[in-house]
C-alpha cells in the first residue's frame, strides 16, 4: 500500500510539472487565457495532493 501511494504521488508530481511548465506556456503563446488559468490551478492542486500524500507517508513511517 505504501508503494502504491508513493507511486501515485510521483505521478501527480510529474503531471503537475507538465501542467505548470509545458501546458501553461502553450496556452500563453496561443492566447488562451481561461485554459492557462485552469492548467495552473489543476497543476497546483496536483502538487498539493502529492505533498499531502508524501507528508502522510512520512508521518506513517
Amino acid at each position: 500500500m505504501i508503494r502504491l501511494l508513493a507511486c501515485t504521488a510521483m505521478v501527480l508530481l510529474f503531471s503537475a510539472l507538465v501542467l505548470l511548465s509545458v501546458d501553461r506556456n502553450i496556452y500563453r503563446t496561443s492566447g488562451w487565457v481561461r485554459e492557462r488559468k485552469y492548467a495552473a490551478v489543476i497543476g497546483w492542486v496536483c502538487t498539493g495532493a502529492a505533498g499531502a500524500i508524501f507528508a502522510g507517508l512520512l508521518i506513517y513511517l
